[in-house]
């Protein structure tokens, strides 16, 4: 019985995550930056995973519609302590030359899935609402949104970017 119970248990973890994503597409003309995603427009979340070719963090910008701020997931898996890592950030993107470097959420609303590291490629799986509320985050909303990406082949946040840069992308199908 005791059995039955824990193999139920693993059922219902499983089932909760999705491993095969209906929604995938390269951000980059490269093929470094696969970004893989399923909509539950029923529930109200969106889940996400960047499998990218690096060995640091991963970054993922999603840019509100007048295109002033932006939400960041920011994260990676570090082969040094064996564990994955995530922040759930924003960032100005008026300010300074470039932009403003992100901070952290007063009110985090991401969950954190998985991180992995399988050479070459670092793998971070994200869930979070499509419309959290939160002051700091932007709105997934339908149609197109400008999303930029980065990664580094570091895993500390205050080295910078190995490459980086934007695409545009509907997360939500018509």
């Amino acid at each position: 019985m005791k059995l039955l119970i824990a193999f139920s248990c693993l059922l219902a973890v499983s089932a909760a995550q999705t491993t095969n994503y209906p929604y995938s597409a390269y951000l980059d003309s490269d093929g470094y930056f696969l970004l893989k995603w399923d909509v539950r427009p029923s529930v109200g979340d969106i889940e996400m995973q960047f499998v990218v070719n690096a060995t640091g963090w991963v970054s993922l910008l999603i840019a509100s519609e007048d295109g002033s701020y932006a939400d960041v997931i920011f994260g990676g898996y570090n082969e040094a302590t064996t564990y994955g890592y995530y922040a759930d950030m924003h960032c100005d993107l008026l300010e300074g030359p470039s932009h403003t470097a992100p901070v952290n959420d007063e009110s985090p609303d991401l969950v954190f899935q998985s991180a992995t590291y399988e050479k070459p490629y670092t793998t971070l799986t994200v869930k979070r609402s499509i419309y959290t509320g939160d002051k700091d985050d932007v709105a997934i909303r339908a149609g197109p949104l400008l999303l930029g990406w980065s990664f580094s082949d570091m895993d500390t946040s205050t080295v910078p970017h190995t490459n980086a840069g934007f695409a545009t992308l509907a997360l939500i199908p018509n």
